[in-house]
C-alpha cells in the first residue's frame, strides 16, 4: 500500500451503550444508549444503551456551526501548531481549538503513516497493512435496524434499508492513498426514541485491559461523504413538527449538522460519552482529525435509564470494555419526550450521515 465541527460534552445524561430505546429531547424519560439490533434494548446493560441519552453539560460546542465558531481563544488556536513532518507525508494543518476538542484538516492523507508511540488503534491502517482487513477479526461489530422488516417505520429513509448495513470488512479508500477505511451511513431518528440509533458500530477491547485513567485523548480521522449524506434543516424540522412541538424545542434538539456520538463503557453500567459536531457545508469530502481530551467526556453510571454523574477520577481504575459510535442529534435527544400524547402517526424524519473513518485511536498517558 502506498507509500469537525463540534463536540458536546454530555454531562449528566450521556451515551451509554443500549441500542435504541430511551427517552429523548427534553422529555421526562432519558434515552438509553445504543446497542446491536440483536440485543433487545431492555436487556442491555448500560454499557450498551442508546447514545441518544446524551445531554450537554452546558452549551454544547455542537450547538454552533463549525464554520462559524471561533476557537476558545486565538491563543489556543495558534498554540495548536500543525504537525511537522517530511514534505509529502501526512500532516495536519493548524487545529481550530474549541471548548471540548480540536479539529485539524489533514494534508497528504495516508502517505507515510505509522503508529505513534503510546497509542492504541481501535481501527487504523498504516503502511504495509493488510487491505480490505476483516473488521470482525478486530472484534468490531455493528447493527442495522432498518432491515427489520417494518415498511412504515423506515418509509422516509432516502435509500433501501440494506444501504445502512455494517460491513464486516474495511474498504480501500482512493481519497486517502488507498488506506483501509471503516465506512458507514449512520442514521439517527428525529422523532421517536424506539430504535432511534438506527444503526452503528462498536469494538470490544476488554482483553487489552485499558482503563479510563490510561487515556489522554481520543482521536478520529474522519471524512463526511457528501453524496449520500442527507440532513434535514432546522427550518424543515420545524415545519414537519409544527403541530407537535414549538420552535424552541427544535432549536434545542438540532442544528442540521453532522453529529457523532461516542461512548466508552465498562462491563456493567459505567460510561464516558461525548457528541461532536461537524459542519458538512464546510467539511464535506475532506479528511479532518478530531482530537478529544479524555477529560472532556461526561462520565456517569446508568441503572434502569437513571444516570448518576461521575468523574473521570471515579472511573480511573475501571477497565473499558468497548467503544461505541452512533449518529446523533445535537443534543443526543429526540422529540418524543415533548410530544404528549405520542402517536405512531407522528411522522419520522432521519439524519443520514455517510462517514469514512481511517483512524480511531486512543492516545495513552
Amino acid at each position: 500500500m502506498q507509500s469537525l465541527i463540534k463536540t458536546c460534552a454530555l454531562p449528566v445524561v450521556l451515551l451509554g451503550l443500549t441500542a435504541c430505546g430511551g427517552g429523548g429531547g427534553g422529555g421526562s424519560k432519558p434515552a438509553p444508549t445504543p446497542v446491536p439490533s440483536s440485543t433487545p434494548a431492555s436487556s442491555v446493560a448500560p454499557s450498551s444503551t442508546p447514545a441518544s441519552s446524551v445531554a450537554p453539560s452546558s452549551t454544547p460546542a455542537s450547538s454552533l456551526a463549525a464554520s462559524s465558531i471561533a476557537p476558545a481563544s486565538s491563543a489556543d488556536a495558534s498554540s495548536s501548531a500543525a504537525s511537522s513532518s517530511v514534505a509529502g507525508t501526512e500532516s495536519t494543518q493548524t487545529a481550530a481549538v474549541y471548548a471540548n476538542y480540536s479539529v485539524a484538516a489533514i494534508d497528504n492523507c495516508g502517505i507515510g503513516i505509522s503508529a505513534a508511540n503510546k497509542t492504541f488503534a481501535i481501527f487504523a491502517d498504516y503502511d504495509s497493512g493488510v487491505q480490505n482487513q476483516s473488521l470482525s477479526s478486530l472484534n468490531v461489530s455493528g447493527w442495522n435496524h432498518a432491515t427489520n422488516g417494518s415498511t412504515t417505520e423506515w418509509t422516509n429513509l432516502k435509500l433501501a434499508g440494506s444501504n445502512y448495513n455494517f460491513n464486516a470488512n474495511a474498504k480501500v479508500n482512493s481519497s486517502c492513498n488507498s488506506v483501509d477505511t471503516l465506512d458507514m451511513l449512520l442514521v439517527k431518528k428525529i422523532a421517536d426514541w424506539d430504535r432511534q440509533h438506527s444503526n452503528g458500530f462498536e469494538r470490544n477491547i476488554l482483553a487489552y485491559g485499558y482503563k479510563f485513567g490510561d487515556i489522554e485523548n481520543l482521536v478520529f480521522d474522519v471524512k463526511i461523504n457528501s453524496a449520500k449524506t442527507s440532513i434535514p434543516s432546522v427550518a424543515s424540522i420545524k415545519t414537519t413538527y409544527a403541530n407537535y412541538v414549538n420552535a424552541a424545542t427544535v432549536d434545542a434538539l438540532e442544528d442540521g449538522k453532522v453529529n457523532i456520538g461516542i461512548t466508552l463503557g465498562d462491563s456493567t453500567n459505567l460510561n464516558g460519552a461525548i457528541i461532536f459536531q461537524l459542519d458538512q457545508t464546510a467539511l464535506s469530502d475532506q479528511w479532518v482529525r478530531v482530537t478529544i481530551p479524555m477529560s472532556k467526556l461526561s462520565f456517569y453510571q446508568e441503572i434502569n435509564y437513571n444516570r448518576t454523574p461521575k468523574t473521570l477520577a471515579d472511573l480511573s481504575n475501571v477497565v473499558i470494555k468497548r467503544l461505541l459510535v452512533v449518529g446523533e442529534t445535537k443534543s443526543g435527544a429526540v422529540l418524543r419526550g415533548n410530544i404528549n400524547p405520542w402517536s405512531t402517526s407522528v411522522p419520522e424524519t432521519f439524519k443520514e450521515m455517510d462517514l469514512s473513518f481511517k483512524k480511531i485511536e486512543l492516545q495513552l498517558k
